[in-house]
């Protein structure tokens, strides 16, 4: 993935990060992994949390047969 939702510490695809976009700056902070400057604390954000570990937070009560959102 080129992009990141660095408040909330997660790698995501390019439809993903239009979608975050849209969520608006106070839910996600989307940044471009290669394009955009990032400062320490944004950096220190995507150590700390990481995509697995998220999803194991922002996932923790979805039922088994949840269909995640697809590129298609």
């Amino acid at each position: 993935p080129r992009w990141a939702s660095w408040n909330i510490g997660v790698f995501i695809c390019i439809r993903c990060a239009g979608i975050h976009r849209n969520l608006g700056v106070h839910i996600s902070r989307v940044k471009s992994v290669n394009l955009d400057q990032w400062t320490p604390e944004q950096i220190q954000c995507m150590q700390d949390m990481g995509n697995t570990k998220a999803r194991l937070l922002y996932e923790a009560n979805l039922p088994e047969n949840f269909r995640r959102p697809q590129t298609d």
